[in-house]
């Protein structure tokens, strides 16, 4: 059987472990961006191979490949059988084209103009916006199938295991007729499957996989300094886990670049253990506090402040206790720390205590992040509160976040549906455009707005014959929720009005392949976290898209637009019919915001306050995207700072 090769996409100019490159290929700099970087910004983005024109004439080259080469297998040598100039428009159609082909053969998908489009603008190094229901993993596997063709390492990073493991293996076929290899790393794997993982062609992994691994590297003095220095660390038996940051493409962008650019990893030893008293100590100090008076709580800003009457209250109360419980900086931390264990940390919502441990919820994806613990003993705090075991503290080695990490790797490129309204942020963060790939479809969507309830009673009550209505026109009803707890409470409402819902939160994430499949069936009810807001599709079956689509409900309005744009992302997908209504409690938070002032709430004639309260709560939810816009602006300026004097930075979770 004859062969078909792939062309030479550059092979010189692409970063890669090598002689040309180093062992451990990063951008020296990470966030420092000259006038040069910025003015290839700006040409990169008027590229005409972002057009629709281009994508077309990918597709219209893998039809002639198709038709010149038959049924030949796509493998062979990384000769020749044509040659092209290196890096060259021509190049990337070839390779584009050629991945084209084998998702037909494998995969038994034609890529569509957009998807082809969105693969483009990452191969030069942008963002695509393209919207839910589009192919987005398709179109990211192209981009990095073209990529990795042409000798450069891969990694695709998604938001959680779930989608890692899933379009891994899905996609490994795809992959092995180009003749590339596809692996992936997941939180449970060792460091030997890790490592092994990591020398694949593509590597399917999360975000803060990588980035941990990253700092193993770096704290066994692999990944920076002169040859002398990796020497050495070799010498000394340490081996890296990573082959370097040579290219990444990011799915779901912005909730990795933006939502949680303010979430350090760190990477963290056993410390030397002190007395398991002491936060049992501070857990009953802090109990004796009150709210107004010895301390003041901003739950918007997450932040607990103790007066000075607070303050004396602690030093007294303390004064029979051992220890270092006499120094005021030791003692006022402890406090802090102790108070925002009992105020800001909820069960259910932070945190769930399962089988005797603390498991941290990722506030993200909404899923048990096991293995990650709350530093300074704000974690053995919250396990005294729940009446937990103890674990082991630890001491922080290394850290670096997203604003960090991302820069340092010579290629990067993402998409998303929802980047348009950060494509300020990510320019000044990260050097990343963004280029909106239109739909192939336009949205059937049909938004209902604000219903504003009294309090939350009402608002569950309105809940349940809301979604009794529609599931007695035949239609799927989704219902995202805050968290857990509330999920869960609005679950055992719905079955006692005789309905049956499926929940979809931390405590059942095992399940969730199920559920989704299930959640698009007329008359099915699905209750979830945000676990449902990112990365699944939520496929229709013929009965419900005659009825109308998905109808979603939501329960609140999140904490900026672009992620109620995430949530409503899941109805009227790729044209479908599909429907979303927001209700929300006046006197409530609104997903951790300001709540809406009482005395508008509950002094001025309800006529005038339903009309005007949904723009009121818009204008607070803008407000809070300003102000975590400053807080990110402030940690990348601090990062920048200590990368300048060589200092490792130690921020806390």
């Amino acid at each position: 059987m004859s062969t078909l090769s792939w062309p030479g996409l550059g092979l010189a100019a692409q970063p890669a472990p090598g002689a040309l490159w180093g062992a451990y290929p990063q951008r020296p700099n990470g966030n420092r961006r000259d006038w040069l970087d910025a003015l290839h910004d700006q040409l990169r983005a008027l590229d005409g191979r972002r057009s629709r024109r281009f994508a077309q004439a990918i597709l219209d080259r893998s039809d002639a490949l198709q038709r010149e080469f038959g049924a030949c297998s796509l493998t062979g040598d990384r000769g020749s059988v044509r040659t092209f100039r290196r890096g060259s428009r021509a190049g990337r159609i070839e390779a584009l084209a050629l991945a084209c082909i084998a998702a037909r053969r494998t995969l038994d998908m034609s890529p569509y103009p957009t998807q082809v489009q969105a693969a483009a603008v990452m191969l030069d190094g942008g963002l695509a916006e393209l919207a839910t229901g589009e192919g987005k993993t398709l179109a990211m596997a192209l981009a990095a199938a073209a990529r990795a063709m042409a000798g450069t390492p891969v990694h695709v990073i998604s938001v959680n295991d779930y989608l890692v493991e899933r379009d891994a293996g899905e996609l490994a076929p795809f992959y092995a007729a180009l003749g590339l290899s596809c692996d992936r790393v997941l939180q449970s794997d060792d460091a030997a499957r890790r490592r092994q993982a990591w020398r694949a062609d593509v590597t399917y992994c999360t975000g803060r996989e990588v980035m941990f691994d990253y700092l193993r590297d770096r704290l066994a003095g692999i990944e920076q300094g002169g040859l002398a220095a990796r020497a050495s660390a070799l010498a000394a038996g340490a081996q890296p886990q990573l082959r370097g940051l040579s290219c990444a493409f990011i799915d779901e962008a912005d909730s990795i670049l933006i939502d949680e650019a303010t979430l350090p990893c760190i990477l963290a030893l056993p410390a030397v253990r002190k007395s398991d008293q002491i936060a049992a100590q501070a857990i009953r100090l802090a109990e004796q506090l009150w709210q107004g008076r010895d301390f003041t709580l901003e739950r918007a800003a997450a932040r607990i402040t103790l007066t000075e009457p607070g303050r004396l209250r602690v030093t007294q109360a303390a004064q029979g206790l051992s220890g270092d419980w006499s120094l005021a900086r030791v003692r006022d931390d402890r406090i802090g720390q102790a108070l925002s264990a009992l105020h800001l940390y909820l069960r259910d919502r932070d945190y769930l205590v399962h089988e005797d441990r603390i498991e941290i919820i990722d506030r993200h994806t909404g899923r048990m992040a096991p293995g990650r613990s709350w530093s300074r003993g704000l974690h053995q705090m919250i396990e005294f509160k729940e009446g937990v075991a103890a674990t082991a503290p630890h001491q922080t080695t290394r850290s670096v976040c997203a604003q960090q990490f991302f820069p340092r790797y010579w290629r990067l490129g993402g998409l998303s549906a929802t980047l348009r309204d950060a494509r300020g942020e990510l320019a000044a963060t990260y050097g990343l455009s963004v280029t909106h790939v239109a739909p192939r479809h336009r949205s059937r969507r049909i938004d209902h707005g604000i219903s504003l309830q009294p309090d939350c009673a009402r608002l569950h009550a309105a809940l349940v014959e809301r979604a009794r209505a529609l599931l007695v026109e035949g239609r799927p009803v989704l219902i995202g929720t805050r968290d857990v707890a509330e999920s869960e409470e609005l679950a055992g409402l719905m079955r006692k009005a005789g309905l049956a819902p499926a929940v979809l939160n931390a405590r059942h994430d095992r399940e969730e392949a199920n559920i989704v499949a299930l959640a698009g069936r007329s008359g099915s009810l699905t209750i979830a976290t945000c676990m449902a807001g990112r990365g699944t599709d939520i496929a229709l079956d013929d009965a419900a898209r005659v009825a109308g689509g998905l109808a979603l409900l939501t329960t609140s309005l999140q904490a900026s637009r672009r992620l109620d744009r995430q949530l409503h992302g899941r109805s009227a997908r790729r044209g479908e019919p599909g429907s979303v209504e927001t209700l929300v409690v006046l006197s409530a938070p609104v997903a951790g915001m300001a709540a809406l002032p009482r005395p508008l709430a509950h002094r001025l004639p309800s006529s005038v306050v339903r009309r005007f309260a949904p723009w009121l709560l818009r204008a607070i939810q803008r407000g809070d995207e300003r102000r975590c816009h400053r807080e990110r602006r402030r940690l990348r300026l601090q990062d920048e700072e200590r990368e300048r004097l060589h200092v490792i930075g130690h921020i806390d979770e």
